[in-house]
């Protein structure tokens, strides 16, 4: 059976602290921990699910429970532990909710997520294989050649244009996993990242990845542009990475000016010395470093002190609700546009899917942007036509003249 995972979605302090200690008592050997119902879904997604989630839902109970619905929708989870107070009588009702959805579902009420009230609490729970859709042959990874595994043609690169908002010109591509079945369904990172993940081959993953994306853009002679890869923050405890990169971007002939590493803005680096030291023997090679997903999380501004990164990524999150009324929403993505430029960083706004959010854009002078307007990831082998053109609907999309004063300064808010 794989290793048994959880997900506790509680604040940090003493509780969580105790909650994770017993969990690993327990065996469960993955863990995560995290504060936000929306980065605690894109983790879950990404993993394929875990095996158990605990959940307080004495912070935004309407919003928690709106949360647990979507778990149990998606099957990101076998078992949950509701922690703190509810209404009198939504428990029964909440217990049903979910289990009819096929979850086993405890309530620990105000206490303590402690080894003994765990261990007596899920005396019942029998957590099951994982379903994973990963081919057969990589999950038997330890039993093969881990190169003959990654180069049978499953494991394939798809490119997302970035392009300059502007002009809607590409500039580069951000390289995203999936993997061909033999039955020809292409599988998403979310269903076999997590078997990779445990088999220990992420490196292997990303170095092929490297390879794919590097030579399809050299078969158009299009190495001046850019690619962005995402990486794990345990990718960089890797004692040798930032030289593996090194050797691999030689033999690929490809300048590391135009290489950069995207690492999640709340992922929380592993062996901190030894991080610090690959990102600064990547950022001295020349390689540049993004912060995704900019704006998920709770540390984002001491993230932006403690590394140098050279892109700031805005996460979806900005665009998504500009349209509802809301003028907070806009001097938040204003004044995330001036403290990314005042840092010098180029500034890539995600999730773009309509020309009315690229015409916003434009008015703001965002540098770059990136989503299913500008072009959805596609086969290195489709490469070649994107570059020939101009995806239609973006043809009545016009640039607008800069605006001098659509910028929001930090200091006038």
């Amino acid at each position: 059976m794989s290793p048994l995972s959880a997900l506790v979605l509680q604040a940090s302090g003493l509780h969580r602290s105790t909650a994770i200690t017993a969990l690993h008592h327990l065996g469960y050997s993955f863990l995560s921990e995290v504060s936000s119902n929306a980065f605690a879904l894109d983790r879950l997604r990404s993993l394929g699910g875990v095996h158990l989630l605990i959940c307080d839902v004495r912070v935004d109970p309407v919003a928690r429970l709106e949360f647990l619905q979507t778990v149990a929708r998606e099957h990101l989870a076998q078992g949950v532990v509701v922690s703190g107070e509810l209404a009198p009588g939504t428990w029964t009702a909440l217990a049903h909710l979910l289990q009819v959805q096929g979850m086993k579902v405890y309530w620990l009420g105000n206490d303590a997520a402690t080894l003994e009230r765990l261990r007596a609490l899920l005396s019942d729970f029998q957590p099951q294989e994982t379903s994973s859709t990963l081919p057969h042959q990589v999950e038997q990874a330890k039993e093969g050649s881990i190169s003959e595994i990654l180069g049978n043609g499953a494991l394939r690169a798809y490119l997302q244009p970035k392009v300059t908002v502007a002009t809607a010109q590409i500039y580069g591509f951000e390289v995203l996993a999936r993997w061909q079945r033999e039955d020809g369904q292409l599988l998403a990172p979310g269903e076999f990242l997590p078997a990779l993940r445990r088999s220990g081959l992420l490196d292997k993953t990303l170095y092929e990845l490297m390879r794919q994306a590097i030579e399809a853009l050299r078969a158009h002679n299009r190495a001046d542009l850019e690619l962005s890869f995402n990486l794990e923050s345990e990718q960089l405890a890797q004692t040798d990475f930032a030289s593996t990169v090194e050797r691999i971007l030689r033999r690929l002939e490809m300048e590391p000016r135009n290489v950069t590493f995207e690492l999640t803005e709340t992922s929380p680096l592993h062996a901190p010395p030894l991080s610090l030291e690959n990102v600064l023997r990547l950022r001295l090679l020349g390689c540049g470093l993004a912060i995704d997903d900019f704006g998920s999380g709770h540390s984002t501004l001491q993230r932006l002190v403690e590394l140098p990164f050279t892109e700031l990524k805005l996460d979806r999150t900005f665009l998504a609700e500009l349209n509802n009324g809301d003028p907070r929403r806009l001097i938040v993505l204003r004044n995330a546009l001036v403290l990314g430029k005042e840092l010098g960083l180029k500034v890539v706004a995600e999730g773009v899917e309509t020309a009315n959010q690229h015409r916003q854009l434009q008015g703001l002078e965002c540098e770059a942007g990136q989503g299913h307007l500008f072009g959805k990831p596609v086969a290195t082998s489709e490469l070649g036509a994107l570059l020939r053109g101009v995806p239609a609907r973006l043809q009545k999309t016009e640039p607008l003249p800069p605006k001098t004063d659509s910028v929001v300064r930090l200091a006038e808010q």
